[in-house]
């Protein structure tokens, strides 16, 4: 009897201690850094309409910077830049400046999501990076969907 509470206290403690390890962020910060090049894909799922744009992000030291193109001109060229985090399998953008063309008030909504600020769900792979965020734009709860697709440099 000695002999097996020996054997289970042991066993008990391993198992506090592997339960208690977070599995929150399974990505190492610095895997995801470089430079990304790539597309995003825009759907107003209410429309069943979508269009994608180019678009370049570079992640380093929990710092982004973000070129796309604007959806009002195919020609106006806008920079994003902030802070990055990844937690529960989500990387959250904090927009800390911007430089880029007005926004036209009908997309504001869809517009900022182009500016990479929120909390997109992600995927990581060798040279891919895809994250998206589905979202619904008030007063008219047209729903909208952003999927970027990137490849590392």
């Amino acid at each position: 009897m000695k002999r097996l509470v020996l054997m289970i206290i042991p066993a008990l403690i391993c198992g506090v201690v592997l339960v208690s390890c977070s599995t929150e962020k399974m990505t190492n910060d610095h895997e995801i850094e470089g430079i990304y090049v790539g597309s995003y894909t825009t759907t107003n799922l209410t429309l069943d309409l979508s269009w994608n744009n180019v678009a370049t992000i570079e992640l380093k030291g929990g710092n982004y910077t973000y070129r796309g193109l604007s959806e009002g001109s195919l020609s106006d060229i806008y920079d994003v830049s902030g802070n990055y985090s990844i937690s529960n399998n989500k990387i959250i953008f904090d927009l800390k400046s911007y430089d880029g063309p007005a926004v036209d008030l009908v997309v504001i909504e869809g517009f900022a999501v182009f500016l990479l600020e929120g909390e997109y769900k992600y995927k990581l792979g060798r040279k891919k990076l895809i994250f998206s965020k589905s979202f619904a734009q008030i007063p008219n709860n047209v729903k909208y969907k952003c999927e970027f697709k990137f490849n590392k440099q």
